[in-house]
């Protein structure tokens, strides 16, 4: 019988190994297993964190991962995790030259602002524009076994994230997903808007969507007013009957 629940430590081996094998995109799963099982393990430590597994029987099926703030997230991660992750980080490049150039040329510059900003060396991005901007919730992966797609499992992570981010007041978050990927797809059938295109590091397409929780999450600030109309109807408690197994991710 298929449950959603917390991640757990003895989760970490399956879920990191479903996100190396699936989910290619960007630099982390090139850093290796023991680097991505750090990296999910600070999403299930943090309290601004989501991390939630498929449990089919006692098999792992299925693994989503998300913040409810994803600034504060990071800072903690930053303050809690930092020294583990650059080891961790430092040690899988040091046997991966190639990795380790590409990041020196694409991402070391942004990596060490961020660091500074979360640490305090430099001001953040809300605080330079003396600005308080409401806290920006993002469904970072979700992840399911290729042979057991189509059963309705991300479906149910996504009903899961929304359940434990509502109850600590959010109401939206957002996700980027490769342009053409089998994400694409999935999250437009599940009713999420599609608000921007952009550029990965690498070079890659990536689509941003806007996902709606609940319904607080289906109003929209517009030049600083709350202005009541509906962004996108459908959201994970409201998507109605469940499709046919031939349209299910």
């Amino acid at each position: 019988m298929l449950s959603i629940e917390p991640l757990n430590q003895a989760d970490i081996p399956a879920t990191a190994n479903l996100h190396r094998q699936n989910l290619r995109l960007g630099l982390f799963p090139k850093l290796g297993r023991h680097f991505l099982g750090l990296y999910q393990e600070s999403f299930a430590r943090s309290p601004y964190g989501i991390a939630l597994v498929a449990r089919d029987e006692d098999a792992v099926v299925g693994a989503l991962f998300g913040t409810t703030s994803n600034a504060e997230h990071y800072r903690w991660v930053t303050r809690n995790f930092g020294s583990k992750l650059a080891l961790a980080g430092c040690g899988a490049m040091i046997t991966r030259p190639q990795v380790a150039l590409d990041f020196a040329r694409t991402r070391a510059g942004r990596y060490a602002r961020g660091v500074a900003r979360h640490i305090g060396l430099l001001p953040s991005v809300s605080s330079a524009s003396n600005g308080a901007p409401r806290p920006v919730s993002v469904l970072s992966h979700i992840v399911t076994d290729v042979n057991v797609r189509r059963r309705g499992i991300g479906r149910r992570l996504i009903e899961g994230f929304a359940d434990r981010a509502t109850v600590q007041g959010v109401h939206r978050a957002l996700l980027v997903t490769e342009e053409g990927g089998l994400g694409t797809p999935f999250f437009e059938r599940l009713g999420c808007r599609l608000v921007g295109r952009h550029k990965s590091q690498d070079g890659a397409t990536l689509r941003e969507y806007r996902l709606i929780l609940d319904e607080e999450g289906a109003y929209e600030d517009l030049d600083g007013g709350r202005v009541a109309y509906t962004v996108v109807r459908a959201y994970p408690k409201r998507l109605g009957a469940a499709p046919s197994l031939s349209q299910r991710p």
